[in-house]
């Protein structure tokens, strides 16, 4: 067979010489030159720039050795002058937010540097409630070592504690004066034995056993220290607590502890010192007389309650505590204050006369009687006097 031929398409023709530049121009334009960059000559300082460059470095080295050195004297105290200053702390707080503290106060000069020496060093530690003496003369790590009570301050605070006031209202000043923290002074009141002899047969210790054993008195303590306050407090009454009060329980046949809580019931009944005596009278005559079981006094009703009151309601009376003497037969368990020596004497050496009742008169002092009966004329006489200036005017 013979082979069939196809026609195939036919190659196209090379462009010839003579159409080069066009087909060139149509395929392949050639780029535009590119444009050649001046190069910028950099401009040399010369002598002058080369001392102020000088100038700066030696400007920056002096400003930096200025720092550390300043830095240096705050931290080590190399040149500082020495002034006294009593710090206060007035609650339980971090050494390191002390900072601003102290140097508002001129101890230190700069806060952000004593912040980061406690952190460097480790010593970020509470600092309790209390005054410190510091002076504006120690280095860091002796400020440091004051507040942290490894040095004994020698700072004294006076503080007065009237006759009459609770352990919570001592505590409470003792606080307000900055003496002690809460937290040190609970420890030292209501857990810690003491070891006083006539403490001895109340212990172990527990809340509120001290009440009336904190002789009222001006003192001077030492800032931060519960456990030294508390002690003198017990060592003044132990030495106030003397022969002729001792011989005087003896006579009476009564324990010191119900000659102190008979003592703390009239710190708080007795106003005028010769009444003292005369009030302690009625209590020992009212215990002694089977007729009179129960006290009645007002002061440990208030004491049961927790607050004062002016005017002692039924529903009042009512109360249920071993310290309510409306309802209670005899003493009390314990003291409802803390007596001073006027109050301690007399009850020991109370006068001897036959009242059985005493009401109080507006100006603190009383009116005493034998009977019943007088005494509800004695009330009235009371009610009279106090309603009198609100009459007159």
């Amino acid at each position: 067979m013979e082979e069939e031929y196809q026609d195939y398409p036919e190659y196209p023709e090379y462009p010839d010489s003579s159409d080069y530049p066009d087909y060139l121009e149509e395929y392949e334009r050639p780029a535009p030159p590119r444009r050649r960059r001046r190069k910028k000559h950099r401009r040399g300082w010369g002598c002058l720039g080369a001392l102020l460059y000088l100038l700066l470095v030696i400007g920056i080295s002096l400003l930096l050795s200025t720092i550390a050195i300043f830095s240096a004297n705050d931290v080590f105290a190399l040149i500082k002058d020495s002034t006294e200053h009593s710090f206060v702390v007035e609650t339980d707080t971090q050494l390191g937010d002390l900072a601003d503290s102290l140097e508002d106060y001129g101890i230190i000069n700069y806060s952000p540097l004593f912040k980061l020496f406690i952190r460097v060093t480790g010593d970020d530690t509470t600092i309790h409630t209390g005054t410190y003496t510091l002076d504006s003369s120690f280095d860091y790590q002796q400020i440091v070592r004051v507040l942290q009570r490894r040095e004994t301050s020698t700072v004294e605070i006076e503080v007065s504690i009237p006759e009459g006031y609770t352990n919570a209202q001592i505590k409470q000043r003792l606080i307000e004066m900055g003496v002690c923290s809460e937290t040190d002074i609970d420890e030292y009141l209501n857990t810690y034995n003491y070891k006083h002899d006539y403490l001895q047969g109340r212990l172990p210790a527990s809340v509120g056993w001290l009440e009336g054993y904190l002789f009222p008195d001006t003192y001077k303590f030492n800032a931060n220290n519960a456990k030294m306050t508390l002690n003198k407090m017990l060592n003044n009454f132990k030495s106030k607590y003397d022969e002729p009060i001792q011989e005087g329980a003896e006579a009476l046949g009564r324990t010191q502890h119900e000659i102190v809580t008979v003592a703390s019931l009239l710190e708080r009944e007795a106003k005028a010192d010769d009444e003292f005596a005369r009030i302690a009278g009625v209590i020992y005559n009212r215990l002694s007389n089977p007729d009179f079981p129960r006290l009645e006094v007002d002061a440990t009703l208030i004491y049961a309650l927790g607050e004062h009151k002016e005017v002692l309601t039924d529903a009042d009376k009512e109360v249920d505590s071993p310290y309510n003497t409306y309802k209670i037969e005899g003493l009390p368990p314990g003291p409802i204050c803390n007596p001073g020596y006027t109050a301690l004497y007399a009850a020991t050496h109370p006068e001897e006369h036959d009242y059985y009742y005493y009401v109080a008169m507006p100006d603190g002092t009383h009116l005493f009687a034998h009977s019943y009966e007088e005494h509800q004329q004695n009330i009235q006489r009371a009610r009279e006097a106090a309603a009198q200036p609100s009459n007159e005017e």
